[in-house]
């Protein structure tokens, strides 16, 4: 038996009898292979419940040890949008106000000096809207820079252009750390994760299940970082509340498997609330569907992001809500359909994705055939 055979074996041995007939197992493991990935996993669920799930491949660059659909992968961006969950948690908890400056809720100062008079605020950073510049570090030394400085685009004021930067996402953490002073991990656990029954972490010595785990690998399918190597590295990480040092935790740093990210598109679709938790208020979770340049707003600027969620359009069924992440090798994505309540998640890994629009083929390919899912 071949190894490709065995591992499409294994594959259609995961699946739920109700997917066999709709989602063709072997297309399935075809569109992987032509993103040359090493190891994936894509699900699709119909209001909360699964109706296909495949894992393709391997977590590691050898090619020994199958990917299941609980393999905790490193998942990139997508981290912004899991983290977002917790920052709109804590909003509605304390009432905060999105257009207020942000510095209230931080701790310390975030402006740009050139617009002092127009503050930062949450809705801008989560609509990406906040003139920051594409950054690679987020450690910026805030109180330092000048009205000439790299870190904002010029002659852009706080709330006026769209343009997606990783100095957003650096920002979700410290609100969380500074809000709940507990650190960023503790609180999602306690909140988010273990509500959810969600196997997530910002590092993956803290999982709850260490068992599972990908290493991270380049587009090549060689290795990045070893899982064996990423789990040792847990002495570098800092697990206390401190919210001006972990600018970085929240940019794509999160760990968590597709069976997880598939029980948090199910929170949105179910209106916020999973097996009796109530992660987000059912107006809450509408609310962040919304466009947010309203009359009013500190967001004037047309954006595809509402509250922490991209907007996929022109396919069929309706808009998409959700996140990509790329980061090497990997390409995740996690999405889902108000008006028919279906999601779909798909992670690649060692792979060279497709794009078009700049979202992945592979996951537009899925959401286009989840539609069959759906009753006439």
């Amino acid at each position: 038996m071949t190894k490709r055979l065995l591992v499409l074996l294994v594959c259609l041995c995961l699946l739920p009898l109700q997917g066999l007939c709709a989602i063709d197992a072997e297309e399935m493991h075809r569109r992987f292979a032509q993103n040359r990935t090493v190891g994936g996993a894509a699900i699709v669920s119909l209001r909360g419940k699964p109706v296909f799930s495949y894992a393709y491949g391997f977590k590691d660059a050898q090619k020994r040890n199958p990917v299941t659909l609980d393999t905790c992968f490193r998942i990139a961006s997508v981290t912004k949008l899991v983290t977002a969950v917790g920052v709109i948690q804590l909003c509605e908890k304390y009432e905060v106000n999105l257009d207020a400056p942000v510095n209230a809720y931080l701790g310390y100062n975030v402006s740009n000096p050139a617009y002092p008079k127009a503050p930062i605020t949450l809705r801008q950073i989560l609509t990406h809207t906040t003139g920051f510049a594409t950054r690679n570090t987020y450690h910026p030394a805030w109180e330092k820079i000048g009205k000439n400085n790299n870190l904002f685009i010029k002659n852009v004021a706080p709330g006026t252009k769209y343009h997606y930067s990783n100095l957003n996402g650096s920002l979700l953490a410290p609100f969380i750390e500074n809000m709940s002073g507990q650190s960023i991990n503790s609180y999602m656990a306690q909140n988010v994760f273990l509500p959810l029954k969600m196997n997530a972490a910002y590092h993956p010595a803290l999982l709850q299940d260490t068992s599972d785990i990908s290493s991270q690998l380049y587009k090549d399918g060689t290795n990045l970082i070893t899982a064996k190597r990423a789990l040792e590295s847990i002495d570098k990480y800092d697990d206390t509340c401190n919210p001006q040092a972990h600018t970085d935790y929240s940019v794509g740093q999160l760990y968590i498997s597709a069976n997880a990210l598939d029980r948090l598109m199910a929170m949105f679709v179910l209106g916020g609330k999973v097996n009796e938790h109530q992660i987000l208020s059912e107006e809450t979770v509408e609310f962040m569907l919304t466009s947010q340049n309203f009359p009013g707003s500190s967001v004037q600027a047309q954006s595809p992001y509402t509250l922490g969620l991209d907007r996929v359009f022109d396919l069929p069924g309706g808009t998409w809500y959700g996140h990509q992440g790329r980061k090497e090798g990997l390409c995740s994505n996690a999405y889902f359909q108000p008006e028919t309540g279906l999601s779909v998640v798909v992670i690649a890994n060692g792979s060279a994705p497709k794009l078009r629009n700049n979202v992945s083929t592979l996951a537009l390919w899925l959401m286009e055939q989840a539609q069959e899912y759906l009753v006439p």
